[in-house]
């Protein structure tokens, strides 16, 4: 028998738009998620070490320990598009990094932009003092031990 409030029977349409409004949600949902983890992943960025020069032995800090001046590349795979002109931008760049970690991965942070550099051409100049860092180009940074001993 029908009820009298429906005359054809419960309303089976809404019913079923009631049970799709999650689903619809969930896919929704996971859209948006899928948009951040592809824009995360194009701009995070990757580092990879270019080339290690170790300090030499006739050299010594006040630390004892052994540093490193790791020259590294910094890279996201957003930096393919170029939004930059002439190819130099925050998610391309080139750093040397100095310190105890032959990794690059922690210590004192020198980051070059300089136009017209090789990053190839670096020249590192170990002193008593400090750290000279030199490019072909003519570009030179001197960086004091204190900054780059004692586990920083």
């Amino acid at each position: 028998m029908n009820h009298p409030a429906y005359p054809a029977g419960p309303p089976a349409a809404a019913g079923r738009e009631r049970r799709r409004r999650p689903l619809r949600a969930a896919i929704i949902v996971a859209l948006v998620c899928g948009v951040v983890a592809a824009a995360v992943l194009l701009w995070w960025p990757r580092t990879t070490v270019v080339r290690v020069v170790d300090q030499p032995s006739g050299i010594g800090y006040a630390d004892g320990s052994a540093h490193f001046a790791v020259l590294t590349h910094v890279r996201a795979p957003i930096a393919a598009i170029r939004l930059s002109e002439g190819g130099s931008s925050a998610v391309d760049h080139h750093a040397v990094v100095l310190g105890r970690d032959r990794s690059g991965g922690y210590g004192h942070r020198v980051r070059f932009d300089a136009t017209g550099m090789d990053p190839a051409d670096l020249t590192v100049e170990w002193t008593a003092e400090g750290v000279w860092l030199s490019y072909g180009s003519g570009h030179r940074v001197f960086v004091p031990a204190n900054q780059f001993t004692g586990g920083r």
